[in-house]
């Protein structure tokens, strides 16, 4: 499509919408083939299941052949573990305390603060949120 800028600065693009269908287009480079390209369009999608496709007829007729393991198939096939249940049981307000400090922040609060601590009581589940500026505050916030 082309593009042109108005007087606001925004490029407005030149061309029609088509409604219901999806185009997509991705070059392929040289020593790549067609099953790596397909593998990328898809999602990259397990072998198992571009056999399937191939066998259908939806991979353009040619069959497929064995794919290259990728960082972005390592990651997207990472799932999430859940966190095991705790083996404590409190019995009265602050007798486990449950804590996160995070920072530094890339843009500091409006207050200059870079850090901030949260505190949460395990048996009554009330949360307390401090700013700091410096990760040694911690201890006087806990005590506070």
């Amino acid at each position: 499509m082309k593009g042109k800028m108005n007087h606001g600065g925004i490029y407005l693009l030149e061309g029609i919408t088509v409604i219901g269908t999806v185009a997509i287009f991705q070059s392929l480079n040289e020593g790549d083939d067609k099953t790596e390209l397909w593998h990328r369009r898809l999602g990259h999608m397990s072998e198992n299941g571009m056999s399937v496709l191939s066998k259908q007829g939806l991979l353009g007729g040619e069959a497929t052949r064995k794919i290259k393991l990728s960082e972005a198939c390592v990651k997207g096939k990472h799932r999430k573990v859940k966190f095991g249940t705790g083996q404590h049981t409190s019995k009265e307000i602050l007798e486990y305390v449950h804590s996160d400090l995070w920072g530094p922040t890339p843009v500091k609060s409006q207050g200059g603060c870079s850090y901030f601590v949260l505190l949460i009581d395990d048996y009554s589940t009330k949360v307390w949120l401090y700013f700091l500026y410096t990760k040694d505050e911690v201890f006087g916030k806990f005590n506070e």
